[in-house]
């Protein structure tokens, strides 16, 4: 048997493990294989709907990354996943993300919870936005906000955030190096504008 498909059969057979975290880890592995392993398909399926959330949205994410033509009927199950709590919802950004122009059906859910979810979420979100439409508004209004937080984390973490939009954020980045109260912050910005000027 060709070593691949060995491979996928050994992973096929993990996904039925009673292992929780065995499971997860094989669909992680699995999506990376994409269409090489559609004899997982109905494996995956089977969490869909469960009690286990997290599972629930692995198995979309990795079902359509295996198979894209099911994306029509996936992604609104991903899109609902975006209400979920915790882990789970992060899992359901960062699948929509993955999924790239596929999940443009997503963008106005994920626009939502850029306006209505915690700072970490919205910047997670931003960055899902911009992934998906190549439009950085989302991720210039949440970096330019996390700038004005009280917070130290979020603050350098607003630096990083718009750092990726390169030379169009050097006045902000510049106002930050200049005025922050942080040392952290300050020298994070001036990190960021070398690395923009070098590329």
């Amino acid at each position: 048997m060709p070593e691949q498909l060995r491979t996928v059969a050994s992973l096929i057979e993990q996904l039925q493990s009673s292992d929780r975290m065995k499971r997860l880890s094989a669909a992680s592995q699995i999506a990376a294989l994409e269409g090489k392993a559609k004899e997982a398909i109905p494996i995956l399926k089977s969490w869909i709907g469960g009690e286990d959330k997290y599972s629930h949205v692995t198995a979309l994410g990795t079902i359509i990354w295996i198979d894209k033509s099911e994306a029509d009927t996936l992604i609104p199950l991903l899109i609902e996943a975006l209400q979920f709590d915790g882990l789970e919802q992060w899992e359901a950004i960062l699948w929509i993300q993955s999924l790239g122009k596929l999940a443009l059906p997503a963008v106005p859910a994920l626009e939502r919870l850029v306006d209505e979810g915690d700072m970490t979420i919205c910047w997670i979100t931003s960055d899902a936005i911009f992934q998906i439409t190549d439009n950085p508004s989302s991720v210039l209004r949440v970096g330019q906000c996390l700038l004005e937080s009280l917070d130290e984390q979020e603050r350098y973490v607003g630096v990083e955030h718009l750092m990726q939009l390169g030379k169009s954020v050097i006045p902000d980045l510049e106002n930050v190096s200049v005025h922050d109260r942080s040392d952290l912050v300050r020298n994070r910005a001036l990190a960021a504008l070398e690395e923009i000027e070098r590329c």
